[in-house]
């Protein structure tokens, strides 16, 4: 009885190693990784965001999903957005019946969001790249 004791303890240990070893946090799809990357990338444009509801007279939450479905729809497809305006106009469509708004309000917040709201940082960067560019030559030497 004595050494079936011990037994028992040490198989009931491994079994419990075992179990949990199991329930390992399951691997997350492309897509659901694509919604992260693009939920990330929107948290630095709260201010863009909050413009363009206001603008659109739609719930910031609204405006924020149609761009975050927007950019994981485009992200990694770039050349095909460009080439193929088939594609976007789909794509539109598709993230205005989700979101429940018209196709012309839903291409309104993405085409603002891309091209005509440029924030203060967005300014500072691209003055920041233009003089890094610059081929700066000290005054004094001519």
């Amino acid at each position: 009885m004595k050494n079936i004791q011990p037994l028992f303890l040490i198989i009931l240990l491994i079994c419990s190693c075992n179990s949990s070893t199991k329930e390992r946090e399951p691997t997350k799809s492309k897509t659901e990784m694509d919604y992260e990357i693009a939920d990330m990338f929107l948290e630095y444009d709260a201010e863009k965001i909050g413009l363009i509801s206001i603008i659109k007279d739609i719930p910031h939450e609204k405006a924020n999903s149609v761009l975050i479905d927007y950019l994981t729809k485009t992200y990694g497809s770039t050349m095909l957005t460009m080439e193929n305006p088939e594609y976007v106009v789909k794509v539109i469509d598709t993230i205005a019946r989700k979101n429940n708004l018209p196709k012309k309000i839903t291409a309104s917040i993405i085409f603002s969001y891309q091209y005509e709201m440029i924030t203060r940082d967005e300014i500072v960067e691209d003055a920041m790249d233009e003089m890094q560019e610059y081929d700066y030559e000290p005054a004094d030497q001519y």
